[in-house]
């Protein structure tokens, strides 16, 4: 008889958006005692009352009261969006109680690795997906050769959410022509434009012409969209680099108008790396011009991936993805919560990682789509000049109407 208890997760901000669906997923999953903390008693024990679940007050600027919230804990999800303004110290109190700390914050602290226990943080949506897709269709090929991917959503965005997008785009190239190819990654120009597109013509053009190159079949492209912009995200360049891409791009496909043009402005005079009030200023800015943008519209994310690659057999074959998800505070939840799980498990080893080289490629799809209704994640696989066939499907069941 196994007399060892589970182990148990602590969430911090449990209780919001991404912290409560993170909780349901972890309690639906099984296998986990939870603990729900934040600085408010009853929306602590709202939540953990419904999930079977503890519950503590806890003040995510004290050391101290970090330190009691994560003793008896395996690992800690922070999802309070106070990590950057606090500068890493929500993280080290977390390691130096002995626990393993996931952050859908980038914390803007350091990334070298300090002890045993591992770390991984969130480095915004778009990052993310760029990292996991081009990994997700690589299973099982020998080798790959080009990855060509665009992400594109409607729905408001939390502002602790709007930090780790804000500083991810520090992270990420604007390139107005040749993404990444034999000779590394480009610069954006320097007259800061960053290969935006903001005129409706012109982005309904781009559009057009990406589709063009996109394989059939190809998804609907969001309708109306306001700014394309081409760009290449860290994570995405790490991926390229660790596969041995020759060509990795990347596109982010934005309506509006407010959110595109709040990142023109963001990407014209983008706050200095150790200022964190005027980017936390900034992430409340786009957390309202995101609210304007979605309002009297329905929520979805949107991403697509083509992965070009030879079989172990040696065919030359073409994979995409596909996902689509009306959930988008679901999907974040979803990512924390499978991020959460492999680092209990003993899976992401010691140190510092973003989530996207640490989410695992198909599993991260499958708990997707059993855990977010109306949502779709697939793969297909096209032999190169030859009919396609479908390797992976996995639409969640629908809700009816």
């Amino acid at each position: 008889m196994n007399t060892h208890p589970a182990p148990m997760i602590g969430i911090l901000g449990g209780y919001g958006n991404v912290g409560a669906a993170a909780a349901r997923i972890l309690a639906a999953e099984g296998g986990y005692r939870l603990r729900i903390g934040g600085r408010s008693a009853a929306a602590a024990w709202r939540i953990a009352r419904q999930l079977g679940a503890g519950a503590a007050v806890v003040d995510a600027s004290d050391s101290q009261s970090l330190t009691h919230f994560s003793r008896g804990c395996a690992t800690v999800l922070d999802c309070s969006g106070t990590a950057f303004s606090l500068r890493g110290r929500v993280r080290a109190s977390v390691l130096a109680a002995g626990v393993h700390y996931v952050g859908m914050t980038d914390d803007g602290g350091s990334r070298t690795p300090a002890g045993p226990r591992s770390a991984v943080l969130f480095t915004g949506l778009s990052g993310t997906l760029a990292g996991w897709v081009p990994r997700w269709l690589a299973e099982g090929l020998d080798s790959a050769t080009r990855f060509s991917g665009w992400w594109g959503g409607l729905g408001a965005i939390p502002p602790h959410t709007a930090v780790s997008c804000l500083l991810g785009k520090r992270l990420a190239v604007d390139l107005p022509e040749e993404p990444y190819g034999a000779g590394g990654p480009a610069t954006g120009p320097a007259d800061g434009t960053g290969g935006r597109t903001t005129a409706p013509d012109a982005a309904d053009d781009e559009l057009r012409a990406l589709a063009e190159e996109l394989p059939s079949p190809a998804p609907p492209l969001p309708p109306h969209a306001v700014a394309v912009r081409r760009v290449l995200p860290e994570e995405l360049r790490q991926q390229a680099y660790l596969l041995r891409l020759h060509e990795a791009h990347w596109h982010e496909v934005l309506k509006g108008p407010g959110v595109p043009a709040f990142l023109d402005r963001f990407a014209l005079g983008r706050p200095a790396a150790g200022d964190g009030g005027a980017l936390m200023a900034a992430a409340r800015e786009l957390a309202r011009a995101s609210l304007r943008d979605a309002a009297g519209s329905s929520p979805y994310q949107v991403m697509y991936g083509s992965l070009d690659g030879l079989t172990p057999d040696g065919t030359p074959v073409r994979r995409t993805a596909l996902l689509h998800c009306t959930d988008v505070s679901g999907l974040v939840g979803v990512i924390a919560s499978i991020t959460t799980d492999e680092v209990t498990r003993g899976r992401v080893p010691s140190g510092v990682h973003v989530m996207a080289a640490t989410l695992p490629p198909g599993d991260t799809a499958d708990w997707i789509t059993r855990h977010l209704p109306r949502t779709t994640a697939r793969t297909t696989e096209v032999p190169t000049g030859g009919p396609g066939m479908m390797t992976s499907a996995s639409p969640s069941a629908r809700r009816p109407g």
